[in-house]
């Protein structure tokens, strides 16, 4: 099951120090639902468990997130992957941002995901796990413009 997402939002800080936030994994790893023991790997790369719960299935995702491209303060792209063994579950996903001054203080955060699952996670339906995740990823953004704007 592949799936893709896409939208903009604005946040009311400057690019630079927004960048400062979305080029940090541990900052990036706050804002994700369900985010649990994050371990640095190396300067781009993080390790880590996701713990989510999609109908009645609980999922524990062990994984990695790579920073692949880092193009500051414009742009950046993760490639992430995970694991469930539990559910015989995988995820892999692209991840971009980029970041567009508005001239005013504010930032327009643009961002891309493509996510593929594979395992029990995909038997479960592609409008139940799309609603899901995308529910999270807004979440996700969410999270990181409070943290940003506090």
């Amino acid at each position: 099951m592949v799936m893709e997402f896409e939208d903009e939002i604005q946040i009311q800080l400057q690019r630079e120090a927004l960048w400062d936030l979305v080029s940090d994994p541990e900052a990036l790893a706050s804002c994700v639902p369900g985010a649990k023991e994050i371990e640095q790997i190396s300067d781009t790369k993080y390790r880590g468990i996701i713990e989510r719960g999609i109908a009645g299935v609980s999922i524990n995702l062990i994984g990695e997130v790579e920073m692949t491209e880092l193009n500051p303060p414009e742009n950046l792209v993760a490639l992430v992957e995970g694991q469930d063994p539990k559910t015989n579950s995988r995820m892999d996903a692209t991840a971009e941002m980029s970041m567009e001054d508005n001239g005013d203080g504010s930032t327009t955060l643009i961002y891309h995901v493509d996510i593929a699952f594979t395992g029990r996670l995909a038997t479960l339906g592609a409008r139940i796990v799309k609603r899901k995740i995308n529910s999270d990823i807004g979440l996700f953004f969410d999270n990181l413009r409070s943290r940003a704007e506090s």
